[in-house]
């Protein structure tokens, strides 16, 4: 029988309170302790959870040699200082997106990763909902023909003022091209594969421009064009707005239909978890059977196997974080000169 792995989450954040119940559903895992500097976040936490240590700082938790891998939920600009030192400790490393504040932070923790032996994966866990999934397998079913054209779309409420200040600062990691845009592009390469050819995009302060805000120094608005080697091509428009109306999700147009996905989030009238394919010419859509899951437990399960069977890469390669910081950065690049720009 299989040791289970010990596993310490860095910090709490949105999301670390999230990962306390989806490591103890996890077969092969099991949680050791938290680390979180700020104490009033995790009183609740620890009369909840009497059998978890809590630390105030993560080199702490890396430095326990129960620990086996580290879930990093911290701010994006300490990813790469927590994530290089706990692969120096030999701990497997599940990091949630973005990998890093840009592409050679990211390209320095991989390496460091690979240097120690141990597996640092970016956890990008959109691709893991079960609409996306759906239409991840339609594309390569050719059941509505080739795939044309998609346009992804996020548009929701911004309120900057009740976000940390760190995520008001695109330096540390902050704005929407990193929030939102980074699952915006990972849900595409999944979908359609890497071989994107060139991007070009524009992104701007605009909800909430520097003039009036200067506390605010990050995009909140920004469309992408991207061209595939294959001749496919998406757009991606995303927008956090002060008015207007949440839609989230992506249209996809093929040869012989269309299908599109959306998922229910934040404000406003429910928009509902949905797959709706058009492939009659009666031109109406139809609501597709779609098993609603839990996508951040799916994903660290499956990382957590990866582990046990000692497989050469990760669930989400490796190298696909990366990937995905390459084209962001390229979006901004385009945007800053206003022009295409042609990846290698």
């Amino acid at each position: 029988m299989k040791k289970s792995k010990g596993v310490s989450i860095l910090g709490t954040g949105r999301l670390g309170g999230n990962y306390i119940d989806i490591v103890k559903n996890t077969p092969g895992a099991h949680l050791v302790s938290i680390a979180e500097p700020n104490q009033d976040i995790v009183q609740e936490l620890k009369k909840e959870n009497p059998d978890i240590e809590f630390v105030n700082d993560y080199r702490e938790a890396i430095r326990n040699s129960e620990i086996e891998m580290v879930i990093g939920t911290l701010p994006h600009w300490l990813h790469m200082e927590a994530g290089i030192a706990a692969v120096r400790e030999g701990k497997h490393v599940y990091m949630e997106k973005p990998l890093a504040v840009n592409y050679k932070q990211g390209k320095s923790m991989l390496e460091a990763a690979k240097r120690n032996n141990v597996k640092l994966m970016t956890a990008h866990t959109q691709r893991y909902f079960s609409v996306v999934r759906f239409i991840k397998e339609l594309v390569n079913s050719n059941r509505l023909g080739s795939i044309l054209m998609v346009h992804d779309i996020w548009h929701k409420p911004y309120h900057p003022y009740n976000r940390p200040n760190w995520m008001l600062d695109r330096s540390k990691g902050g704005g929407m091209g990193q929030m939102d845009g980074s699952h915006q592009i990972d849900r595409l390469l999944w979908i359609l594969g890497n071989k994107i050819s060139s991007v070009s995009a524009q992104i701007g302060q605009y909800t909430y421009p520097k003039e009036t805000n200067p506390k605010i120094s990050c995009d909140d608005t920004g469309m992408y064009f991207f061209r595939w080697e294959n001749g496919v091509v998406a757009t991606v428009t995303r927008m956090a707005w002060s008015k207007g109306a949440t839609e989230y999700g992506a249209d996809f147009f093929f040869t012989g239909g269309m299908a599109k996905f959306r998922i229910a989030y934040g404000e406003g009238p429910a928009q509902e978890t949905a797959v709706y394919l058009a492939e009659k010419e009666a031109g109406t859509w139809e609501k597709q059977v779609v098993e609603i899951n839990n996508p951040m437990l799916d994903e660290f399960r499956d990382f957590v196997k990866s582990l046990e069977s000692d497989d050469e890469d990760t669930p989400v390669p490796q190298e696909h974080g990366l990937t995905v910081l390459k084209i962001l950065e390229a979006t901004e690049k385009s945007s800053e000169l206003g022009q295409e720009i042609i990846l290698k």
